[in-house]
């Protein structure tokens, strides 16, 4: 376990196969992941080799960052997404669907930016 952080468990049989997205993503996070501060993600870069971590507490929360990205790549017209830890009156807080914890790495995702009209 990177970074001693306690893991959450939750059963993959829980999570759909069946994954269903809506155009205005308000469905990610799940009001599991949204009302329970234990689903995160811990990003770090290691300094001496360049390789990246991404520690989730649950797979719940992977399930729900990979969710973000598929609505990323179906849904939106820009080329980049920024992740980035958040507290805000004592509460870690989702950003663009994923709670990152507060020592990670802001995360970046860039991709070709889509026309809307082909």
């Amino acid at each position: 376990m990177f970074g001693g952080e306690k893991m959450v468990s939750l059963s993959s049989k829980k999570l759909s196969p069946v994954v269903k997205l809506t155009v205005d993503g308000e469905d990610i996070p799940s009001d599991e992941n949204f009302e329970n501060e234990a689903h995160n993600l811990s990003a770090k870069v290691d300094k001496d080799n360049g390789d990246i971590y991404l520690e989730f507490s649950s797979r719940l929360a992977m399930y729900d960052f990979a969710r973000s990205l598929m609505h990323e790549a179906l849904f939106n017209e820009s080329d980049t997404t920024e992740l980035y830890p958040l507290r805000f009156e004592g509460s870690l807080q989702v950003v663009n669907g994923v709670r990152l914890t507060l020592d990670s790495s802001r995360i970046f995702v860039n991709y070709p930016y889509s026309d809307p009209n082909g």
